[in-house]
């Protein structure tokens, strides 16, 4: 009898083991999501454990198995082993890499990749690996850099391989890759390499558009007549500019004196918004470039902006007309209609772009222009001979270009005869078939400073302007989006009164009046 007691007892322990096994195996499975070591003993104990169990309980089981009891547990086993079965088999299925999809549902498709993005990995020429040294401690921060780059293999066409290492294993494999910091990525193609020091979509994909665009261009800035800076980091500079050019491998200079000849490395000059007018022979200098075949972009503010008066000479304007056929109105927009509210009518705002490969992204996202002029495109027997037009940028129907600027100062502005109206064009890019040259002509230089940095397209259009003026075209938009932050933010006192009473205030009260009544009403009944 003791002995048969103690059999009891072991197979008690033994099927309670199992149960422990089994519950540790699938909580496991669930949190990892992956069947590794630990839960394969844990399964192998749990089964271990079911067998001893068996085999200690044999009468036990024999008896059981054939009450009625044991027919509809038998019956209902099967039904679970079965709908386990389906949710298994459908789960295989969905798991498999074909059939994954992931659901983005964030305000600017944050976890989706970019299509500029997308349209570099479907270009690559070559094959592209990524390596990420990643120590213990940065786990998590690994995590987060396989999941993006797992979405760039699967979108490379099977170009783009990456790997994790851990520096403190392989120390001498860090050295060579000049690693000096955790969480750090090197990505490289041949011989070439590009360290990426955090793992987000803009600089991976800038990474792997300078291995494939090895060729260094050099954008000169022009200064000495007042013009905003790409150094500047205030909130009138052009530094955001300058940080983004060099990221998809620009080098920007300054270009202090213009003298008679430009820089030969020059691939573009910026002028961005001259306080000062130009002299005769700084023109000259600037005309023999582009009619060598040289690319500039000029932002030219209206004429109060660069402290010139009615009658006081412009050559730069004068150049411009005379050789471009581009003629520089000397006025500034107004649009009561479409305009930028904190701003004011002198901020048209526009969604109006023509047909150019600086613009191709930017369909339905507004651009708008604080102080701009309207420019005047040639038609017809006026265009000169081998130049092209595109009209880059126009405003809405209801603009016009103010010519008396006195009544802007005292706000009173309104349209005649002598403003031109309608859809004016903001900003012209002008080709030379002949020469090579292009130009890219805005009236203004206020809308691409960095207190307007990422506010709507006004970033992008003066940055596609750049390169497509250097002859970059295959870079253009691939500036891929920044993180949207969206936070609460509770107006008034009285909000957040009306919040606190409905959530921590009302719920208790209405169940003290619950129970209140539930008491009364038994202690009547009794």
């Amino acid at each position: 009898m003791e002995q048969l007691e103690r059999k009891h007892y072991y197979g008690l322990a033994a099927i309670g083991v199992s149960v422990a096994a089994l519950l540790f195996g699938l909580v496991s499975w669930f949190i990892n999501q992956k069947i590794d070591m630990p839960v394969q003993v844990a399964f192998a104990v749990a089964l271990l454990g079911m067998a001893l169990f068996a085999w200690l309980e044999v009468d036990l089981l024999t008896r059981a198995l054939g009450t009625r009891q044991a027919r509809f547990g038998a019956e209902t086993l099967v039904m679970v082993v079965a709908f386990l079965g389906v949710v298994g088999l459908l789960n295989y299925i969905f798991t498999q890499d074909r059939l994954k999809k992931r659901w983005d549902l964030t305000e600017n498709q944050q976890h989706t990749l970019a299509p500029e993005t997308l349209k570099v990995l479907s270009e690559l020429a070559a094959p592209v690996k990524v390596i990420g040294f990643y120590t213990a401690n940065a786990s998590f921060s690994q995590q987060s850099a396989e999941d993006l780059l797992s979405d760039y293999k699967a979108n490379s066409g099977g170009k783009l391989a990456y790997e994790f290492v851990d520096p403190q294993v392989k120390p001498t494999l860090a050295q060579q890759y000049g690693i000096t910091q955790d969480a750090s990525l090197v990505v490289e193609s041949g011989s070439q390499r590009e360290p990426v020091d955090f793992a987000n979509e803009s600089s991976l994909t800038n990474a792997i558009v300078r291995l494939n665009n090895p060729t260094v261009r050099t954008v000169y800035f022009v200064s000495g007549h007042g013009e905003l800076s790409a150094d500047d980091t205030a909130q009138t500079g052009l530094s955001q500019l300058k940080t983004t050019l060099e990221s998809v491998n620009f080098q920007v200079r300054t270009l202090d004196v213009i003298t008679q000849t430009l820089p030969s490395d020059a691939s573009s000059i910026v002028i961005a918004g001259p306080v000062q007018a130009y002299t005769e022979s700084e023109v000259k200098a600037i005309g023999a470039y582009l009619a060598g075949g040289g690319k500039a972009v000029m932002l030219i503010d209206p004429s109060p902006v660069m402290g010139l008066k009615a009658g006081d000479p412009d050559p730069l304007a004068a150049y411009l007309s005379a050789t471009w056929g581009l003629t520089l109105r000397d006025d500034i927009v107004v649009d009561s209609t479409q305009y930028i509210p904190d701003l004011g009518t002198l901020a048209p705002a526009t969604i109006s772009y023509g047909a150019s490969p600086i613009t191709q992204d930017l369909d339905r996202v507004v651009s708008f222009f604080p102080t701009n002029r309207s420019i005047a495109v040639p038609d017809g027997v006026a265009v000169p001979a081998g130049v092209s037009f595109v009209t880059l940028v126009k405003s809405g129907p209801d603009a016009w270009g103010e010519t008396n600027f006195d009544s802007i100062s005292a706000g009173n502005a309104a349209p005649d005869d002598a403003d031109a109206s309608g859809e004016l064009a903001l900003a012209v890019t002008a080709e030379n078939s002949t020469t090579g040259a292009r130009l890219v002509v805005f009236g203004g230089s206020q809308f691409a400073i960095n207190g307007f940095d990422r506010q709507g397209a006004n970033s992008l259009l003066l940055l596609n302007a750049v390169k497509w003026a250097t002859v970059a075209d295959q870079l253009i938009g691939l500036t891929p989006k920044d993180t949207v932050s969206r936070s609460l933010r509770v107006m008034t006192f009285k909000d957040t009164a009306i919040a606190f009473m409905l959530s921590c205030i009302l719920p208790p009260l209405l169940v003290l009046v619950g129970g209140v009544a539930v008491w009364w009403s038994r202690r009547r009944q009794a």
